[in-house]
């Protein structure tokens, strides 16, 4: 059985950047572009609900930067992977990019050979920095992020909504509808509050949320 194409939302500053992606993207058949955002709020408000498997996220841009974006996707919607997109080399942007929840950093120079490479090895849960150096760098700073995403790693403000609403007994059906998000993005909130509580079922989120003073005995 083939494999589905991965869908991909684009996010820069400029617009003939996002058309030049969005016409590539349409042409290869591992992918299938499904929207695209002229910076960071645009994308916060369009992600959730599109649900793409990686974000194109350009590094620089006006208002919210790339890395706050970043940082937020991961936050937020952690099932989209962010494959950063940057003018700027130099390993400090690349540690800030890793660090903020990025799967990949690629620079714009590169051919879209090697980003539909970043995008592949982005969306199976794979690092990617291209060159010599690349998978020194990303055991260096890709590490803080894996961290978190072990049992015991930092619960979001989101995933504590979620925790609570679970605690009080509302389905994620239910917190979706309070919370004003997809069910699906309310479930990868409850998958990854599971996760990180390692949690084996609701009475554990119940008691987690007791112990946090979150709800009342």
């Amino acid at each position: 059985m083939a494999k589905r194409p991965i869908t991909v939302f684009v996010v820069d500053d400029h617009q003939l950047v996002r058309e030049g992606l969005l016409a590539l993207l349409r042409a290869e058949e591992r992918t299938v572009p499904v929207g695209e955002a002229r910076g960071g709020r645009e994308a916060m408000d369009a992600i959730p609900e599109l649900d793409p498997d990686v974000a194109l996220v350009d590094v620089v841009m006006p208002g919210l930067s790339g890395i706050e974006t970043t940082r937020w996707i991961k936050e937020h919607h952690p099932r989209t992977e962010v494959v950063a997109l940057s003018e700027q080399h130099g390993e400090a942007y690349q540690r800030e990019a890793f660090e903020a929840g990025a799967r990949a950093y690629l620079m714009k120079e590169a051919g879209f050979a090697q980003l539909c490479e970043a995008i592949c090895s982005a969306a199976r849960g794979d690092y990617y920095l291209a060159g010599a150096q690349g998978r020194d760098v990303v055991a260096e700073y890709a590490k803080p992020w894996v961290a978190r995403l072990k049992p015991g790693g930092l619960i979001t403000p989101r995933e504590q909504e979620i925790a609570v609403l679970l605690a009080d007994g509302y389905s994620s059906k239910e917190a979706a509808a309070i919370l004003n998000i997809s069910v699906r993005t309310a479930d990868t909130h409850r998958t990854s509050l599971m996760r990180k509580l390692d949690a084996r079922n609701l009475a554990d989120v119940v008691k987690y949320c007791i112990r946090k003073g979150l709800v009342g005995v």
